[in-house]
């Protein structure tokens, strides 16, 4: 656990997983932090044997500080906060997994701080946002999709307790001014044909975001796409086919870095 300051803000980040092992971003979504969208859920525990996981808290979430103007957040100042956690650690590349908000912010290192990142895998976020009037549509689980884990209430009382621990409803307003308000949408469309690292595009086919997850993975060249049936944009998180998914597109990053290039 440690804290850094990004751009005059104090960040909070942990460190997780195995040292000296490939370096893996997790960065969460609107309202989430390190805790509810990474530990509880699992991914710690799911990817720490295999990486070094470095999970930031993004300004106004978590344990870090929550500025109440809206002028202190963006996503280019979260993607900020991101490479902020990694300089701190010594981390100059690394593979980046975001969610939701995170995913967003995943794109943006993409495009603009590319040489940070070596693969990327972008969770229940799109190329666009949904239709007005859709946002309602297809969000929830479907009833029974998945059988809860035997820990699922204490995990789920756990989440709660978390999230009300740190929730600022002024910095979340500011925070949803400042990032979606007046957004033309989640990424620049007309660059995505600037990335050229691993990607994986995933989400739940009852998140309102999927059409767009879908088609973000047909622009990036080379993306590769999985949707889970009965889930939407919380549920998804939790799933243990997101999980699967997650760690095989991971285990084929790592062979192909290994693999050497024969000559010619």
């Amino acid at each position: 656990m440690a804290y850094v300051v990004s751009e005059g803000v104090r960040i909070f980040y942990d460190v997780a997983g195995r040292a000296g092992a490939p370096p893996l971003v997790l960065v969460h979504g609107y309202t989430a932090s390190g805790k509810t969208n990474w530990e509880l859920p699992g991914w710690v525990e799911a990817l720490g044997n295999q990486h070094r996981l470095i999970i930031p808290d993004l300004r106004g979430h978590g344990r870090s500080e929550k500025p109440h103007d809206r002028e202190a957040y963006s996503i280019d100042l979260m993607a900020r906060d991101v490479l902020a956690c990694m300089d701190a650690e010594g981390v100059d590349r690394a593979i980046v997994f975001g969610y939701s908000m995170g995913g967003m912010i995943t794109l943006e290192l993409l495009l603009n701080h590319a040489g940070r990142v070596s693969a990327a895998i972008v969770g229940g976020m799109g190329s666009r946002f949904p239709a007005r009037g859709s946002r309602r549509e297809r969000k929830h689980d479907e009833p029974g999709a998945e059988p809860p884990p035997s820990n699922a209430r204490r995990r789920g009382i756990g989440f709660v307790a978390a999230y009300l621990r740190h929730y600022d409803p002024l910095a979340m307003r500011a925070a949803w001014q400042g990032v979606f308000k007046g957004s033309a949408g989640p990424v620049d469309t007309s660059r995505l044909s600037e990335i050229h690292v691993p990607v994986l595009c995933a989400a739940g086919m009852r998140d309102a975001l999927y059409p767009g997850v879908k088609e973000l993975a047909g622009l990036i060249p080379g993306a590769e796409l999985e949707a889970f049936s009965g889930r939407g944009h919380i549920g998804t998180v939790g799933d243990p086919r997101f999980k699967e998914a997650v760690q095989s597109f991971l285990a084929g990053v790592e062979t192909n870095r290994e693999t050497p290039t024969l000559a010619t």
